[in-house]
């Protein structure tokens, strides 16, 4: 098994890829958010990578993530929000009922909905929300909600980003 270091690099490098792919012209300057809620070692099967474009009283962020991968059960207390596809296909599981998202097609989520994403394609969507709050997002498995934010999500701070948009040039 590759160090989890390594798995990370690869990911990140493979998101950058599927982001050229879908033509998606990413933002000089950006924060990002790669969550692995079952550690890096299973980065590939749960989690995704959000690219934090705008962030104020609303937020926009593409989203993306690998063909094969899931996002896992939570709400949100206090955010609403909406997931615009963008590349690939998305199924989003609402309250238990499941939506399939293609590329132009949107989908609301209220505060307080129980809601996942999975795609077997691979798929890059904008999730477009109310501001971004710290500890808003109340997981359904007691294992990720007991673990510390820094074991399932690593930060890409916005010098970290330049250096990768201008390599990527």
């Amino acid at each position: 098994m590759s160090e989890p270091r390594n798995i990370l690099t690869q990911y990140i490098e493979d998101s950058m890829a599927l982001l050229r792919t879908a033509n998606i012209v990413l933002p000089q300057r950006a924060k990002a958010n790669v969550y692995h809620h079952a550690g890096v070692e299973s980065i590939y099967r749960i989690g995704a990578m959000f690219i934090n474009v705008v962030e104020r009283d609303y937020c926009k962020s593409f989203v993306v993530m690998q063909a094969g991968q899931s996002y896992p059960s939570h709400f949100h207390r206090i955010k609403t929000e909406s997931m615009y596809a963008l590349y690939g296909v998305l199924t989003i599981t609402i309250d238990g009922v499941e939506h399939i998202l293609h590329p132009g097609e949107i989908l609301h989520i209220e505060r307080g909905q129980d809601h996942a994403f999975y795609t077997e394609t691979g798929a890059v969507f904008e999730e477009i929300s109310t501001t971004y709050i710290l500890n808003d997002s109340v997981y359904l498995d007691a294992h990720i909600r007991q673990s510390p934010y820094t074991y399932r999500r690593t930060v890409i701070n916005e010098q970290q980003w330049e250096v990768m948009i201008h390599a990527e040039g």
